[in-house]
């Protein structure tokens, strides 16, 4: 790993996550550099990749070495000749960004969950678009002793639909609300304000305080970082661990991403 390290220049962007690599070209990801990767994301949890130029058949083969790709069944951006790979495609005259302004984690509220999701700027706003990112297991930590062995003990529900008071199959499951890293060991709040409806055996009223209360303790600025996007940035980071929000603050400007997702091994 120290050799890796120096290899690539890696440098942490704050104490709790984050990393910028230089020295990589994702147009060749062979089995050293995925593992290096994978090791990085394990330890830093999102990590920015400068200077690179792929396109959606080589983010897609990209992504496939980090398990399944993952195809969105109601989002309709998808690629007719790539599926896997969605266009995140703000107009200089739309209001609202693609999936929202909100913090969340991606494919939640289904298993297999999602595990990497890897994000390249195509065309970017003069100023403004940045993305933030928020570590769960830096938020859990934060936690009394108390209200971690409480939440040890729970499960929630996590549904696209749950904002339409609906829990549709298959857009909607349970997940434990703490989860443990598999190689760190770490624990963190899988749990997020855009896909997580209530806790298991109670209503969404009585689940709406505490679940209020962890949504806004993982948003607190401590427990993040935000990347400035420039052409040619790939942005990875692991769904099961970290929040991330989109910021829609360029009105006017254009804003063209690719992103793709695989799903987490079980």
């Amino acid at each position: 790993m120290e050799a890796a390290l120096q290899k690539y220049n890696i440098q942490q962007k704050t104490g709790n996550l984050g990393a910028t690599i230089e020295g990589i070209d994702l147009n060749i990801p062979d089995e050293e550099l995925i593992t290096f990767l994978k090791n990085a994301l394990d330890e830093n949890l999102v990590i920015k990749i400068k200077n690179q130029s792929l396109d959606r058949f080589g983010l897609a083969d990209l992504v496939k070495k980090f398990g399944t790709p993952y195809i969105h069944p109601i989002v309709p951006n998808g690629y007719e000749d790539c599926p896997e790979v969605l266009e995140l495609l703000r107009k200089p005259d739309d209001s609202e960004l693609f999936g929202g302004e909100s913090w969340h984690s991606d494919v939640t509220w289904m298993k297999p969950i999602g595990y990497v999701s890897i994000l390249h700027a195509i065309d970017l706003p003069d100023v403004g678009g940045d993305t933030a990112f928020s570590s769960t297991i830096a938020a859990f930590e934060a936690l009394s002793s108390g209200m971690k062995e409480l939440l040890r003990k729970q499960s929630a529900v996590h549904a696209f639909h749950w904002r339409e008071n609906r829990e549709v199959e298959p857009w909607f499951c349970e997940h434990p609300v703490v989860r443990k890293h598999p190689k760190t060991k770490q624990e963190g709040l899988y749990i997020n304000r855009m896909f997580t409806s209530r806790f298991c055996n109670m209503t969404a009223e009585e689940s709406a305080p505490l679940l209020n209360y962890l949504f806004d303790h993982m948003e607190e600025h401590k427990f993040t970082c935000r990347f400035e996007w420039s052409l040619g940035d790939v942005l990875l980071w692991d769904n099961r661990f970290t929040l991330h929000y989109p910021i829609n603050d360029f009105s006017g400007q254009l804003r063209r991403m690719i992103r793709t997702s695989a799903l987490e091994e079980i």
